[in-house]
């Protein structure tokens, strides 16, 4: 008899990592949780540092990885990209010195001292050309060396950012305007979940046409 072909099975629950910042993982959390049970499956999110998290995702140690930009797959051939966008984020330089601009985007961090967190492909991709670097583990540290002194310009994400700076009661810091960039944020899968990638960017997009989508990042937000 001819031997018939194997059909993937889908997973009864879905593992992902994340190093996402707390808003970001929390609306991760939550989209994630309603978009797979519309498709069927479970979700769990764990936390890993930023590298180790891609490593694990790639190497199949977990489901998936999230949230990230596009384009991640070039260099991470085992993640497929959930087509559909999950969240929208800006990416920020803050400062206690509001005379530091940012008119020639990243290019203007090349006369400073920055930090952001290690793993960060954005950052690592862009930034790398400032007079000093410093990869960091903890958002924590970052606004810590700022109001130190240490630095001239804290990379992080806007909303975090300032929720970040808020609870550490540090003054006289905020984020530069425009923006380093606005950027799509979007969820990976292991390839041995390729079934499940177009199922889970339909279930997506029919969150964002009936509204729970909206709802629900609007119930992540800051308090």
């Amino acid at each position: 008899m001819l031997a018939m072909p194997a059909v993937a099975q889908s997973p009864a629950t879905l593992t992902i990592s994340t190093n996402n910042t707390p808003l970001d993982r929390k609306a991760l959390a939550q989209l994630a949780l309603e978009a797979c049970s519309r498709i069927g499956v479970g979700f769990k999110l764990v936390s890993l540092p930023s590298e180790r998290s891609l490593q694990a995702a790639n190497q199949g140690e977990v489901d998936g990885e999230g949230l990230r930009v596009a384009g991640l797959e070039e260099t991470y051939p085992n993640l497929l990209r959930v087509p559909e966008r999950f969240i929208g984020i800006s990416f920020v330089a803050f400062a206690s010195n509001p005379a530091i601009t940012l008119t020639e985007g990243w290019a203007s961090l090349k006369p400073h001292r920055v930090a952001f967190i290690n793993g960060w492909k954005m950052f690592e991709t862009h930034a790398t050309g400032a007079r000093v670097v410093h990869k960091l583990d903890k958002a924590e540290q970052l606004f810590q060396m700022l109001a130190a002194g240490r630095i001239d310009l804290a990379l992080y994400t806007l909303a975090d950012g300032v929720a970040l700076v808020r609870q550490l009661g540090l003054s006289g810091i905020a984020p530069l305007t425009p923006a380093l960039r606005d950027v799509d944020m979007f969820l990976y899968l292991h390839r041995r979940h390729q079934n499940l990638v177009l199922r889970l960017a339909a279930a997506l997009r029919e969150m964002k046409t009936d509204g729970s989508h909206q709802r629900i990042l609007a119930s992540t937000g800051p308090d």
